[in-house]
């Protein structure tokens, strides 16, 4: 795996390219509920969007408000690819080990901006 990128919105699109093709491959073995699957792309790859609508960003207020929301979906990414880890009966475990080490990363850097933009 090449080292991860730097730019917060090439890392979040990286995430959800990965988090895409984890999630096409756990959905044709037709095990993991397909409504789990469908919540972990829709809140994983909505990081990338907000930070991509970040990056342009009108005011300081406007960047707080999308970097807060990408930070809010990757919380609950986070939260849905605990629930396909903890059924056990993911097919590839190491992936979902990688993919969870990147939104570890993605939640850690979220973290700060936003408490750097709300001056904390």
């Amino acid at each position: 795996m090449p080292a991860p990128a730097r730019d917060l919105t090439a890392r979040s699109r990286q995430f959800s390219v990965d988090l895409c093709g984890f999630v096409e491959r756990e959905q044709r073995r037709r095990v993991l509920a397909p409504r789990v699957l469908d919540q972990v792309l829709r809140a994983g790859t909505a990081i990338g969007a907000h930070s991509a609508e970040a990056d342009a960003a009108i005011t300081r207020r406007h960047l707080l408000a999308l970097r807060a929301g990408a930070l809010k979906e990757a919380l609950e990414a986070e939260y849905w690819l605990d629930v396909v880890a903890g059924g056990g009966r993911c097919h590839a475990p190491e992936e979902l080990a990688s993919l969870r080490a990147q939104l570890s990363a993605l939640i850690a850097i979220l973290t700060a901006c936003v408490k750097k933009l709300r001056g904390q």
